[in-house]
């Protein structure tokens, strides 16, 4: 319960930017739940007045009265309709972004440990959740609630005597309602983890589907989407069994409360303690009472369900995060040198160090190529250059000065990497250059292409640099995607260029390209190459 109530705290304080509209959409739910108990407070004048002893006129003014009720009570309820999902979508539209500016801010080993698709899932599947229960939920509790008290403040006034049945069944209904919500809430907690599994496997699939056709692994691939398909299906079934089950208890405790009720109320009204205008405002008050009731038992699913995915993404926030987003970036320095001293490092789990006093430096200008089997450590050594991970020994040092002093924002600015797996966005080929220099020009990144050799096959393409690389580069050969990514990295200017392995994976053709377009960038830089095969390293 504190749980809840602390992540019900901090979903409000997501709202508190749109408090003003919120403020409108709580007074249209006040009038709302103000006006609910009129409707049967109107039945025993009805009764009494119009229909027994044949007032005149009340038998204009009642029904006159029932029908501005009524458009009170419409017009109230779209103005904290529309209000109120306001407030909700605005809410989730920033919950949403900040999700995914965290996700972007998570170091890299919290990316690595995050079990695959988790990332994913959290911004499809548990935004939405919060979603559905902030634009939901919220707007039921709250004016349903206010219906529940203001009909039962009716009640309570028109006969405490037939009311205490009410006041009886209340701390049931609210045990059924408790022990539901924990049962829920487990559940879909692993609905959540299972969601991310699916997620992950559908991602995996679709970037490999290559090796799956060409390694006939349709079977293989199929199965294990089958077997985590069928435990999803069996969580949300778990969970639909709960829900299903919640709502029928509380309507049977309804239906006997109901019949306490009544009996109650044929006794008094046979003993003219109550008239029958009052015995049918009565029942028709309590028949209206059941219906928030039952509202609120029923989204009780829906917010257990968005409560445990606030949970899971409230659990990314709190976690350290990556700095470099806000700290002031720094112009590139010039012909800087490289140096690392007795590097040591060994990944969680690992039975054996990935890196054991490792030293090496470079000056401006020169290439350094590590040549090593794979598994020899050789990435995590980039790795560890670029700040994604953080030696447990020895230390880095850019122009002798220690770079774990330094910012993030620093560091990252004097280095470019240029690696075997390219990872283009879904934009124009200008686009993804600029992801290297926001700022830079038509002409600039013509000059940049030009300079990795990559102008002579974007010139005979109908839009040039304009034209969409399609999702991951797709459209493009594997040679053309790393001379983009050449481009990047040039157009950057920082004085370390990083190459991860950039030609192993193409052919002799696209390799020269590259190569070419390396020769160019590597002028005046300090490059530090990592490389399968001798014969590459003499080629940079």
């Amino acid at each position: 319960m504190k749980n809840d109530l602390s992540t019900y705290g901090r979903l409000i304080r997501e709202a508190l930017p749109y408090w003003k509209v919120a403020v409108v959409a709580m007074l249209a739910m006040i009038a709302t739940a103000a006006m609910e108990p009129l409707l049967p407070a109107l039945m025993a004048p009805l009764i009494d007045e119009s229909l027994i002893d044949k007032d005149p006129n009340a038998l204009i003014q009642i029904p006159l009265l029932i029908v501005a009720v009524f458009v009170g009570k419409g017009i109230s309820e779209y103005v904290a309709s529309v209000s109120s999902q306001y407030v909700a979508n605005r809410t989730v539209a920033d919950i949403r972004s900040e999700v995914f500016a965290v996700q972007m801010d998570l170091p890299m080993a919290d990316h690595a440990a995050e079990e695959g698709g988790r990332l994913l899932s959290r911004i499809t599947y548990d935004v939405a959740q919060v979603g559905e229960a902030v634009s939901t939920a919220w707007m039921v509790i709250i004016k349903d609630t206010l219906m529940i008290i203001g009909l039962l403040a009716f009640l309570i006034y028109t006969s405490w005597e037939m009311s205490l049945a009410l006041l009886v069944a209340a701390p049931v209904v609210s045990y059924v309602v408790k022990k539901a919500s924990i049962k829920m809430r487990r559940s879909n907690q692993a609905l959540q983890t299972w969601t991310g599994r699916l997620t992950g496997l559908i991602e995996e699939s679709l970037l490999a589907v290559k090796d799956i056709k060409i390694f006939g692994g349709h079977e293989r691939q199929q199965d294990r989407f089958d077997d985590i398909n069928k435990r999803l299906r069996h969580e949300q079934m778990r969970v639909i069994k709960i829900q299903s089950l919640n709502v029928p208890l509380v309507q049977i405790l309804a239906a006997i409360t109901i019949g306490i009720v009544i009996l109650i109320g044929t006794q008094m009204s046979a003993r003219d303690l109550l008239s029958p205008g009052e015995f049918v405002a009565y029942i028709t008050a309590m028949g209206m009472i059941f219906d928030p009731v039952r509202r609120l038992t029923g989204v009780n699913a829906t917010l257990q369900r968005g409560l445990a995915a606030a949970e899971s993404i409230y659990s990314v926030f709190d976690q350290p995060l990556d700095k470099q987003r806000t700290e002031s970036t720094e112009p590139a320095l010039r012909h800087v040198s490289l140096k690392a001293k007795q590097l040591g490092f060994t990944y969680p789990d690992a039975e054996q160090p990935a890196l054991i006093d490792v030293s090496f430096e470079v000056h401006a200008g020169e290439t350094v190529a590590l040549v090593g089997p794979s598994g020899s450590g050789k990435s995590s050594l980039i790795a560890l250059v670029a700040g994604f991970i953080e030696p447990e020994q020895g230390a880095i040092f850019i122009d002798q000065d220690p770079v774990s002093n330094w910012t993030l924002a620093k560091r990252r600015r004097q280095l470019s990497l240029v690696g075997q797996q390219v990872n283009l966005f879904d934009a124009t080929i200008a686009e993804n250059i600029r992801f290297g220099r926001p700022d830079a020009t038509d002409d600039e990144v013509r000059d940049a292409l030009k300079q990795a050799h990559a102008l002579e096959f974007i010139d005979a393409l109908p839009e040039g640099i304009h034209t969409p690389v399609g999702p991951f580069g797709n459209k493009l050969s594997g040679g053309q995607r790393q001379r983009l990514a050449i481009a990047r990295a040039l157009i950057k200017d920082a004085p370390i260029l990083l190459l991860d392995e950039p030609t192993s994976a193409l052919d002799h053709q696209s390799r020269d390209h590259v190569l070419r377009g390396l020769e160019n960038l590597k002028a005046n830089r300090s490059s530090w190459a990592q490389a399968k095969f001798i014969f590459m390293l003499l080629k940079l």
